[in-house]
This record gives C-alpha cells, sequence and structure tokens, in this order.
C-alpha cells in the first residue's frame, strides 16, 4: 500500500472514530437531558394533583372525581400515577391506557415536614424522591415522589402517603435511532472533507519523498548532480536538507575519487616512462658503453625510489584518513624537537644560502607522537627550504597560548602562494601553478597527523611576500609514576 493511500485511510480512520466518540458521548448527554426534562414534566404535573389531593383531603372533592381526575391527566400526560402506603406498597395504580403496570413496589418517601405544605412548597420546601425503575415488562421509567401522608388527619386516609409520577424512560437505541440520519449525513460530509484533506496533506507529504527517491534512483545510477527542493512540512525539509548534504559529500567524494585517480596516474606516469625509457635504451643497445648504461640504470634506480616513496605516502595517507594509522600519545617537549629539527636542516639550509632562526620560548609539553610531529615539521621546512631563494630567512617560532594551547609557527620569504590556490594546498597531489612548488602528498599527510592529534593547521601567504605555515596544539599536563613532574 502506498504511503498516500495510508495518510487518506488514516485520516479516514480518525475521522469515523471521532464520530462514534460524538455519537456515544452526546447519546449519554441526551440521555441525562432527557431524564431531567422528564423530572421536571413530572414537578409540574405534581401540583395540580397535589391541589387535587388536598382538596381531598378537606372534603372539597370526592374520591370517585379525584379517581376520574387522575385518570384523564394519566392519558392525556401519557403518565403512570401511583398512590402508595408508608411501606412503598402501591394502593392505586392509574395508567395513561388501560393496562395494569405491575410494579412490586415503590421507593418510600419519609415526611420532612411537620405540618401540611402549600402548594408553592411542593416544589421549592419538599424534595422528592426521584430516580429510575424497571417494571415487569422490561420498561425503566423515570419517577418523582412526594409525600402527602400529613395532608390526611382521619384514619381512612392514612394509607395514602405517598405521590409518585412516572413516565417511560426514552431508550438509547431509540435515541440512537434518532441520532443515526443526522449523524449518517455530517459523517459522510465530514469524510468526504477528510479525504479531500488527507490528499492535500498526502501530496504535500508525498510529492518531497517521491522527489527524494526519485534523486536518490538517479545518485545510485551514477548522476551525483542532484538536489532536491526543501519544502513541505518540517521533518521533510530536514529529510531534503540532510538528503541534499549526503548527495553533496557523494559528489564530492566522487570527484575526489576521479580526481585521486588521476592525479596518481599522472605522478606514476613520468617515472614510469623515465624507467621505461632507459630499460628500453638498455635493452636495445642505445646505451653503447659504461657511462651510459650506468647513468640509465642511475635514472631507473631514483625514478624507482621516487616513485615507491610517493606509494608509500599514498598508502600513509589513505591509512590515516581511515583511522587505521595509531597515534603514539606520550610526552613531547615540542622545543627540544624544533631544536632538534634545525639541526638537522641546518646544513642543507648553509649550503643553499638561506639562513635558519629560531625563536622559541620554553614551551609546555604536549601529548602526541613525537616521530609524527617531527615527520610534520621536517616536510614544513624541506618545502620552505624548497621555496627560499639564496640570502632568504626561514623562521621557526613557538610560543605557548591561551586556554591550554601551544602554537609553532614556520615561516619564509619565499614567491609566496596565491590566494585561490591556498585553499587547496593541503589536497593530496595539489601542485601550485606558477610561484611556488612542492605541493603533493606531504602537506595532505602533515594536515592528516595534526588532526590526529586534536590540532589544527592553517596558512597565511601573499605573492611575493612568504609563507607562514602555523600549527596549534593542545598542552597537556603530565606526572610521572611517583607523583613528580618531568
Amino acid at each position: 500500500m502506498s504511503l498516500r493511500m495510508r495518510l487518506i485511510l488514516s485520516f479516514a480512520t480518525v475521522i469515523i472514530l471521532c464520530l462514534a466518540v460524538v455519537a456515544l458521548a452526546v447519546t449519554v448527554s441526551l440521555q441525562s437531558i432527557r431524564d431531567r426534562y422528564s423530572l421536571d414534566q413530572l414537578t409540574n404535573m405534581a401540583r395540580p394533583i397535589y391541589v387535587q389531593v388536598l382538596s381531598l383531603a378537606r372534603g372539597e372533592e370526592t374520591w370517585r372525581n379525584l379517581l376520574e381526575d387522575l385518570q384523564e391527566q394519566a392519558a392525556n400526560n401519557n403518565v403512570y400515577i401511583f398512590l402508595a402506603d408508608k411501606t412503598g406498597k402501591i394502593v392505586r395504580n392509574i395508567s395513561p391506557k388501560e393496562e395494569t403496570l405491575q410494579i412490586s413496589q415503590l421507593p418510600i418517601v419519609k415526611p420532612q415536614m411537620t405540618q401540611p405544605p402549600s402548594v408553592s412548597a411542593l416544589a421549592s420546601e419538599i424534595k422528592p424522591v426521584q430516580g429510575t425503575f424497571e417494571a415487569s415488562d422490561g420498561r425503566t421509567f423515570v419517577y418523582t415522589s412526594y409525600y402527602i401522608g400529613r395532608l390526611f388527619t382521619t384514619q381512612a386516609f392514612l394509607n395514602f402517603e405517598t405521590l409518585t409520577l412516572a413516565v417511560p424512560r426514552t431508550g438509547t437505541l431509540s435515541i440512537l435511532a434518532g441520532l443515526f440520519g443526522p449523524f449518517l449525513r455530517i459523517g459522510l460530509i465530514a469524510l468526504a472533507v477528510s479525504i479531500v484533506i488527507a490528499f492535500l496533506i498526502a501530496r504535500s507529504v508525498y510529492l518531497p519523498v517521491k522527489k527524494v527517491t526519485a534523486a536518490a534512483d538517479k545518485i545510485a545510477e551514477g548522476d551525483y548532480d542532484q538536489e532536491v527542493p526543501v519544502q513541505g512540512p518540517k521533518e521533510i525539509k530536514t529529510l531534503a536538507a540532510h538528503f541534499n548534504q549526503m548527495a553533496g559529500k557523494v559528489k564530492q567524494s566522487q570527484m575526489q575519487l576521479r580526481h585521486f585517480v588521476a592525479d596518481v596516474s599522472h605522478q606514476l606516469r613520468t617515472p614510469l616512462t623515465s624507467i621505461q625509457g632507459f630499460a628500453q635504451a638498455i635493452l636495445d643497445g642505445t646505451a653503447k658503453d659504461d657511462e651510459a648504461r650506468e647513468n640509465a640504470a642511475r635514472v631507473i634506480d631514483d625514478e624507482s625510489k621516487r616513485m615507491i616513496k610517493q606509494v608509500n605516502q599514498l598508502l600513509e595517507l589513505s591509512r590515516m584518513q581511515a583511522g587505521q594509522l595509531d597515534i603514539l600519545l606520550e610526552p613531547v617537549d615540542l622545543k627540544e624537537l624544533l631544536l632538534h629539527c634545525q639541526e638537522v636542516f641546518s646544513l642543507r639550509a648553509e649550503e643553499t644560502g638561506v639562513r635558519l632562526i629560531t625563536d622559541i620560548e620554553p614551551l609546555v609539553p604536549v601529548s602526541g607522537d613525537e616521530d609524527r610531529l617531527e615527520q610534520v615539521f621536517s616536510n614544513l621546512l624541506d618545502n620552505a627550504l624548497k621555496n627560499t631563494p639564496r640570502q632568504g630567512e626561514i623562521l621557526i617560532h613557538g610560543r605557548n597560548k591561551e586556554n591550554n594551547k601551544v602554537e609553532i609557527m614556520i615561516s619564509d620569504t619565499g614567491p609566496g602562494i596565491p590566494p585561490e590556490q591556498i585553499p587547496y594546498v593541503f589536497e593530496r597531489f595539489y601542485q601550485a601553478s606558477g610561484l611556488r612548488t612542492g605541493f603533493g602528498l606531504g602537506l595532505a599527510i602533515v594536515r592528516e597527523i595534526i588532526t590526529r592529534h586534536n590540532g589544527e593547521i592553517r596558512v597565511k601567504s601573499e605573492p611575493g611576500e612568504g609563507t607562514q605555515f602555523i600549527i596549534t596544539l593542545p598542552s597537556r599536563s603530565f606526572h610521572r609514576d611517583d607523583g613528580a613532574s618531568p
């Protein structure tokens, strides 16, 4: 079943259930209202009857006339009138039709006043007993009973102490039968409206989901340039936004993969071409003398080493990015490490006519892998030496920063990097054109190592004004097993 049909059926089911609950609540409410209405009617009818009974007690009315009047009132108002004794036993049963309602006993009504009440007191001062009872034929009656024993002063009428008026109670099925027609019409209208609303709401939900599904199918077919509109309910908007974000990352990943394959092919093609060419020269006899053959062998060896180095760097970078390269975390004295790197590169700097300057204050220790950090600084110094002309300077600067951080800066006075190329200097196999060379896998590895140390690296450069690589690492506090500081 489709999502649209499920939504429509859900709305229709909710409407039907709501109508059923409303019908039940209305039936119960109407039953209570009808009962109260019947009791009010019985109270109003009890007043003239009370007057007649009072006239009988005073001798102004004969018993025969009273019975005839009561029979007439019962017939006209479809009410049952009962006269009962003090035990609740019915001694006179007056029905609206020629029938005898079989009731064994009525509730006993106790006197509330010592003197006969007035007519007005019947409704205000005297509280009747009200309720329901069930007759022998199964019908339920609503009744109201009054105590009238105090009206009579002679012994002959003492057995008439309770006046009860009752009417048949309308059953629930009768009420439901009366409501069935209106509720059916209202229900059909509400159902039709709900289906229209459900269709519109389902459309607002289904269409964006359908677009997401179609875009996902195209991505699965290799068309990664997909973006769905962010519209609809909040949840659908969130889904569309996350899908677009995912699609962008998939597209970027595929582009990076294509570039990676192209870059690897380009990087390996040059040494492979040289190896093949000089090997062919040895095989076909083009390199005739020993010097030519030795030169060809040397080129093959150099290119093979360069290719192996690139492959090893590529594998190392891939392991880093996959999280498969372990980083040993131990206390590292960065100042000592930087001075060591300065000493390693000092001879090469002297040979190229570059001044290698250090400005390193006492640094707090960091938690890291000393070999990997040395690889970072060596790579940056190597790039700086490659791009710094004679009489140029390379500065190694280190200082402590706030928030328990250490900052290392390696700057040179080389040609700099064009602004449009700065965002890409840490990409794999990226080669800055024109003013600066030397970017390949090295800086990508540097960034991965710094990232694995919970640090960050950034570059500042202007063409003709040199380049600065700035590394920020979090510092750590270390203690020996005996509790002493290192």
